[in-house]
């Protein structure tokens, strides 16, 4: 609930219907909630203040308990308001100005709302329609199953591919020759979870350059990193499937809905300004 703390302490300003900074009036409307020196807390403000609350967000605060627990903050922020009021830090310069900014702010935040709400669904026909054109994006990447074999110098690395030429078998020469801890499951390169399939993207680029392009069962080397030479075998690869529509529909919506706000919102600051003056000296 923390989060619509200012919310909250801003909706009892405009509940009022007074500029933040003016003197307050009682607004006698609706059934009194609770009292708070001369302030009265309506049921209407109540209304008010959970209806600023995001709809996916607003279901706890229609409860009973959910608007006990409003009332209690609206109350809370009242009592320090008032007090404030009285020490007149209302009055101070930079407390003005930021009280003027935080409403300036919240109003135009809830213009720019009201705006995004005239405008019609993005289609199923338009998610789907992205989600074909955008198929790559939503691929996972290839993935291989791999191992290799860690020595200290590269002519040890030579000799071990020497070996392994003439038919000795990988595991068995990394279980004895290889310095990683991997040597003991025989160079098996896994993920820190422990998953031995391996997706492009997890290793360091010089390293999975060349891994990702070494041929299923063949065998590579040497790659210098900074641990080392190594010597790699790529056991086997495949290419995932990409996710169905309906399991990235969520994602897909949440981008163009962004997308077309971002567009809005540069439309409407233009329009706004060939009708209000704004000069920036």
């Amino acid at each position: 609930m923390r989060k619509y703390f200012f919310v909250i302490a801003l909706l009892i300003c405009l509940a009022r219907g007074v500029a933040v900074g003016q003197p307050v009036v009682d607004d006698k409307s609706g059934d009194v909630l609770a009292t708070v020196g001369n302030q009265k807390i309506t049921r209407e403000m109540l209304d008010n203040i959970i209806a600023t609350i995001p709809e996916e967000n607003r279901i706890p605060f229609l409860t009973p308990d959910g608007r006990k627990k409003i009332l209690d903050e609206v109350v809370n922020f009242e009592l320090f308001s008032q007090v404030a009021n009285n020490n007149g830090i209302d009055k101070e310069p930079a407390i003005k100005t930021r009280l003027e900014y935080e409403q300036t702010q919240y109003l135009a935040k809830e213009y720019f709302r009201r705006m995004q709400a005239r405008q019609a669904p993005i289609s199923e026909d338009d998610l789907k329609a992205y989600y074909k054109s955008h198929i790559n994006e939503f691929t996972p990447p290839e993935e291989i199953q791999a191992r290799h074999i860690l020595v200290k110098t590269e002519a040890e690395a030579n000799k071990i591919l020497d070996e392994l030429k003439k038919g000795t078998d990988f595991a068995e020469l990394a279980k004895k020759k290889s310095i990683d801890p991997a040597a003991q499951k025989g160079g098996k390169l896994e993920l820190m979870d422990g998953k031995d399939w391996l997706p492009k993207g997890s290793f360091e680029k010089s390293f999975e350059v060349t891994l990702f392009k070494i041929p299923k069962g063949e065998v590579e080397g040497p790659v210098k990193t900074q641990f080392g030479w190594h010597i790699l075998k790529v056991d086997d690869r495949r290419q995932p499937e990409p996710p169905s529509f309906v399991q990235v529909r969520s994602m897909i919506k949440s981008r163009l809905e962004n997308e077309r706000n971002a567009q809005l919102h540069i439309q409407v600051t233009e329009d706004l300004k060939k009708k209000i003056p704004v000069v920036i000296k």
